[in-house]
Formats: C-alpha cells, sequence, structure tokens
C-alpha cells in the first residue's frame, strides 16, 4: 500500500509537472488576462493633464499640420461649456489612454464555445463599455455611423495585446482644441506587466497630422477601487435674460492673445510648443538652443500657415469636376423600419414595412435598378411574423405565410431639385415596383380617383423643375412650413417639414416620428460643405436655421451620440453630435466672413484669405467645395449688409 501511494504522489507530481510544460487544449488558447480596474500613473508628461484648461498654444510632443494648428489657435476653451450638446462629449481613443480616469476592463465570453469574443473597456468619463471585439467580425459599411469610440477590432500578437479602431466621431487629441478627425484611425498596444498595464497608442490622421502620433499611458492595478458614475450632466449655462441663440465662442485667426502664454512660462522657443514633427528629433535641439522665447505671456501671435494642408482646396479644384455616377450601391440599417440606400447618386432614405415604401429622394436614373434590389434586399424575410394566439383562418397556414409580397413603392417624398437626388423619380414611377397609395383596379378603371400624393416635395421644388426637368417634376406640392401624411404609414406618422432659405427656397427634412429617424437632405451633409444656392434663394444663416431645427427636433440617447439617427443629404448615417459640429463649423466659418467683410474686403480678397483653410481637410476634397462655399457665404451675408465684390 505504501508502494501505491508513493506511484500515486510521485505521478501526480509528474502530471504537475506536464502541465506547467505542456498545458492542456483548454489553456493553449487564453492569452494574457487584461481583466480589471486600472488607475492611471503620473508620469512625466503629465503636467498639461491636471485638472483644469490647458494653456493656449501648448501642441508640443504632437504631429499636426497647419490646418490642425489653425484650429487650435482659434479655439476657445468656452465653447464646451456653451453648447450643452458638446459639455458631456467623452474622450475617444484618440485622447483617452493619455487622460487621468480610472479604466475598468471585462471580458465578453461566447457562452457555447466559452472563449472569449470581445474586451469591454469602461473608462471614468464615458457612459458605457466600449466594446473592442476578437471574434473576427467585419468592419462596418464606409456608410455606418460614427462614434465616439469608434469600431475596434482586437487580436493578440504574442503577448501584447492590439486593437485598431476605425468609424471615429470628429474628437481631439487634447484638451486644448487639438483636433481629430472622422477619418482618423487608432492603433493600440497593451502590454501586461503586472501590476502594470502599458498602454501604447498611435493616432493615424490624413487630415490633421504631418506623420502618426504616437503616445503612451502607464496604468497599475488598482483591486479595490471601483468607478464612480459618470459625472457629466449637460447644462444651459446662460444666465436669466441673456441672449438665448446659440452662438460658438472661437478666437478670429491671428487674434487670439494666449499662443505664447505656455512657452513664456518655461521660458522655450515658442517652435517648441507648436506641434512641428521635426521639433520631436534630436537634430531640431541645436537649432532651438539659438531661438528665444517669446517676451511676454499675452502676445498676439499672428501665425503663418502655409503646409501642404492649406493647399487641399487649390489641389481639388484643379482635378475636372466629378459627375454624379452610380456606384456600388449599399443599404444600411438607420433606425426601426427606417434605411439607408447609398451609393446611387444623393442618400436615399426608405421607410421599408407592410404598408410598403416610401422613399426619400430617387438619386440617379441610372441607378434605380441598384435601389430597387436594394429594397428588395432590405424587405426581404426568411421567416413571416409570429402568429397570433388563436385559430389560423387558412387553410394552409405554412403556405399563406411564407408567400411574400413584392414590395410596392407607395410614395417618393423630394427634400430638394439636386439632380443627384431627383433624377430617378421618373425611372422609379415607371417601374413595376411603383405602386402609389390608392392603386388598384378601381383606379385603374377611373371608377376611384385614389391618392394623387405619388411624387411630393416643397411647391418651389416642383415648379423649378417643371421647367427645368418636367419629367422628374413631382406630381403633388406642399406649401406650408410642416405637412404631415394623413395617415401612420408603417405603423409611424411621416413629417416633412420646409426648410426656408437654406440650400435653396425649396430644402425639405423629413421626419419619421417612430424610428426616430431624420432624412436631412443637403442641408447637412456628413463630409462636404453644404451646396448653398444663393441664386436659387439658399443662405449661409438659412442653412444655420435649418440644421437648429434639426437639432431642437433630436434627441441624444447619451454623451452626445445616438438617439434620433440622422441621415445626411450624402455621407454616413449621423447623429446629433455630428450635426451639431457641422452647425459649429458653419457658424465659424460664417463669422470669419462677416469679419472680413466689415473690413471692406472684397470677394477675391475674401477667398485669399482661406476662412476655410482649417475644415477644407474635412469637408473641401471635392472639386470647387471650398469656393463655391466662400462665395456662397460671402454672397448671402453682402446681401444682407452690403460689401465690395
Amino acid at each position: 500500500m505504501k508502494m501505491l501511494t508513493r506511484f500515486v504522489i510521485a505521478g501526480g507530481l509528474l502530471l504537475s509537472g506536464l502541465l506547467t510544460i505542456t498545458p492542456l487544449s483548454a489553456q493553449q488558447n487564453s492569452p494574457v488576462d487584461l481583466t480589471g480596474m486600472w488607475v492611471w500613473v503620473n508620469q512625466e508628461d503629465a503636467t498639461n493633464r491636471f485638472r483644469g484648461v490647458d494653456p493656449g498654444g501648448r501642441y508640443e510632443g504632437m504631429t499636426i499640420n497647419d490646418a490642425a494648428r489653425m484650429r487650435a489657435d482659434t479655439y476657445s476653451e468656452e465653447w464646451i461649456s456653451t453648447s450643452p450638446l458638446l459639455q458631456c462629449r467623452p474622450r475617444g481613443p484618440t485622447y483617452q489612454p493619455y487622460a487621468l480616469d480610472p479604466v475598468q476592463i471585462d471580458k465578453q465570453l461566447d457562452p457555447i464555445s466559452r472563449q472569449v469574443v470581445a474586451y469591454k473597456i469602461t473608462a471614468h468619463k464615458t457612459a458605457g463599455a466600449r466594446m473592442v471585439w476578437l471574434d473576427h467580425r467585419a468592419d462596418p459599411s464606409r456608410y455606418a455611423a460614427h462614434s465616439w469610440e469608434g469600431f475596434s477590432t482586437g487580436t493578440f500578437k504574442g503577448p501584447i495585446f492590439e486593437i485598431s479602431t476605425s468609424h471615429l466621431k470628429e474628437s481631439i487629441l487634447s484638451r486644448n482644441g487639438v483636433p481629430s478627425s472622422f477619418r482618423a484611425t487608432v492603433i493600440e498596444q497593451l502590454y501586461l506587466d503586472e501590476p502594470y498595464l502599458h498602454w501604447v497608442f498611435t493616432v493615424i490622421d490624413p487630415d490633421y497630422l504631418t506623420e502618426p502620433l504616437v503616445r503612451s499611458g502607464l496604468y497599475v492595478r488598482s483591486s479595490t477601487q471601483q468607478l464612480p458614475p459618470y459625472p457629466c450632466q449637460a447644462e444651459d449655462n446662460l444666465p436669466p435674460g441673456a441672449d438665448q441663440s446659440y452662438k460658438v465662442p472661437h478666437y478670429l485667426p491671428g487674434e487670439n492673445p494666449w499662443l505664447t502664454e505656455t512657452a513664456f512660462k518655461f521660458k522655450a522657443p515658442l517652435t517648441a510648443w507648436r506641434g512641428f514633427a521635426e521639433a520631436l528629433y534630436p537634430q531640431w535641439y541645436a537649432a532651438g538652443k539659438t531661438m528665444s522665447p517669446p517676451a511676454a505671456p499675452d502676445l498676439v501671435l499672428k501665425p503663418v500657415y502655409n503646409d501642404d494642408s492649406t493647399r487641399i482646396a487649390e489641389r481639388a479644384d484643379a482635378l475636372p469636376e466629378r459627375v454624379p455616377m452610380v456606384g456600388d450601391v449599399e443599404t444600411v440599417h438607420v433606425s426601426g423600419n427606417v434605411y439607408l440606400i447609398a451609393g446611387a447618386g444623393g442618400n436615399i432614405v426608405a421607410s421599408i414595412g407592410d404598408d410598403g415604401v416610401i422613399l426619400v429622394d430617387s438619386g440617379l436614373a441610372s441607378g434605380t435598378e441598384k435601389v430597387l434590389a436594394g429594397i428588395r434586399q432590405a424587405a426581404a424575410r426568411l421567416r413571416p411574423p409570429a402568429l397570433p394566439e388563436s385559430a389560423s383562418p387558412y387553410n394552409s397556414t405554412w403556405q399563406a405565410t411564407h408567400a411574400f409580397a413584392e414590395p410596392k413603392i407607395r410614395m417618393i417624398i423630394n427634400t430638394t431639385d439636386t439632380p443627384d437626388h431627383v433624377q430617378g423619380n421618373a425611372a422609379v414611377r415607371k417601374s413595376p415596383a411603383f405602386g402609389p397609395l390608392g392603386d388598384g383596379p378601381a383606379y385603374q378603371l377611373g371608377t376611384s380617383s385614389g391618392s394623387s400624393q405619388q411624387n411630393l416635395s416643397h411647391v418651389n421644388v416642383q415648379q423649378r423643375m417643371l421647367k427645368t426637368d418636367a419629367a422628374n417634376a413631382p406630381t403633388d406640392t406642399y406649401f406650408t412650413g410642416r405637412y404631415t401624411l394623413y395617415r401612420f404609414f408603417n405603423g409611424q406618422a411621416v413629417q416633412i417639414f420646409h426648410m426656408p432659405n437654406a440650400i435653396t427656397d425649396g430644402d425639405s427634412i423629413v421626419y419619421f416620428r417612430r424610428a426616430d429617424a431624420i432624412a436631412t437632405g443637403d442641408i447637412y451633409n456628413s463630409d462636404i460643405y453644404p451646396p448653398i444656392d444663393v441664386g436659387r434663394g439658399g443662405s449661409i444663416d438659412g442653412v444655420i436655421d435649418a440644421l437648429n431645427k434639426v437639432l431642437e427636433m433630436s434627441v441624444t440617447e447619451y454623451m452626445s451620440q445616438g438617439g434620433t439617427m440622422i441621415v445626411p443629404g450624402h455621407g454616413w448615417v449621423s447623429d446629433s453630435g455630428d450635426v451639431g459640429y457641422y452647425r459649429d463649423m458653419l457658424m465659424i466659418v460664417r463669422d470669419r466672413i462677416q469679419s472680413l467683410i466689415d473690413k471692406g474686403l472684397s470677394l477675391p480678397q475674401v477667398l485669399a484669405a482661406k476662412p476655410t483653410m482649417d475644415y477644407d481637410p474635412l469637408y473641401g476634397r471635392e472639386p470647387k467645395a471650398s469656393r463655391r462655399f466662400v462665395e456662397a457665404v460671402y454672397t448671402s451675408l453682402a446681401r444682407k449688409g452690403g460689401a465690395t465684390r
């Protein structure tokens, strides 16, 4: 017995030794465990991240271009506190690992395989978990919504956990206004060296960086700490009796008095603090020692911006104008029974349900067949709705409930008369898929009037199109500020609002009430300036008023994102946070041009001043887009107050 006991003990020790060398199959795919609570460790580069506002002009350690530098130079810290919409804007991956927030990391497991399918990363100043998917899911469509945290996938490369993130909203690289664009991507590398977590993150931004920006944060495990509640509640800070109209606090170019503050404080040359990539390299140090610091902290710096980012509009203008074309047409779910059909010209919005289809705009005529295919794709059902808890009225329930009808397009609503939004009207109306409200045998025989609402727009749109494109002109009109369809359609009210003197004098937005989705037409485009046509009644103030109306109609789910989904005339599915940024950009550019007009500058002089230079990387990459926008803003403001052309 003693010998047997010795063998058992020896065998157990041998097995234990083997397990330490060769893990069981259930252990072989176990990566490093990053879960737990982590708190940030202060280090030598933390001096610009304590409580309070970062000093103006402090961009050291960055690789920004002149467009980003101009945006930061004209930024006012009062902007966030003034805007209830953006007060609780969270920090995204372009900045969050560099912040002071404690972070909780948790796993999400597949209940069947028990493998890790995602890490959930929650920081103090974010309302919920950022999902980092490990299950190789595909990237979202280019028309999918952007968010503060973006879409992230992760993979282990040895002991390093690497995260790749896209679909980010416009955000920040630092709290003093250095921007990151909605085209930015982020690569993060997390390395566990117990009890420390090294977090290196690289921002790649084609709009605002001259080279990738690499930064890092160091965290230490904290087993006794718990995340506090989210600390922000948006407030309207206007005092009683103050002007209630929204304004964007900002400095006009060349008027910020605080750009020399940091350099003066640290007695260092100004160039060291301006975010030039070359100042990060050792060879710059010799030249830096020959430079003098500014003589005072409040000198009004007159920066000169002249790198490649300042010539984006000129390079775009040198290209031939792009003729609207039909590409790969994609159908993207927006909310409820509302879908975006993109790639056939201007964006098309479709409400698809048991009552049929309502289209908002029709795109280009050459894309009609692809649009109809997209509608069929969204309407396709693999199984019928659940049966009621009662006896079936059918002889064959399966046959009756699995015979799916072709979706019928009941109505087209046009937001504008711009060709890439309306040229498909006639093609859709002539297609077999078109079956307007009231259509049926009695209507076809002339014994019933049916419904006249086939193709609806504001009356100004119809009247113009009858002169220029009668075949595609809407058949029906409205002329009031608000028009509501006479009945629920697909289980919800559909309302149309006239946006006077915005892009033109006939713009409409369409609100699907139950889905909480708004189709804006061209008054909002996620990646291009608004194509204001002053000759057709458009104006910069009208566009801003229209966007304010959209924001008044919208609510956010939390932290300035989600909630009411907004479909632009061009670009990706958006929300109030995106529209708020766009509206504020228009207000800033309007103020700059108004200031130049007040100084007596003519239109050629205003164009030469490049008042949109810092926003051109975002919105000025189409030929003539920036020039036409500046001309339209100048002309509409000049008509109000007079100016020299």
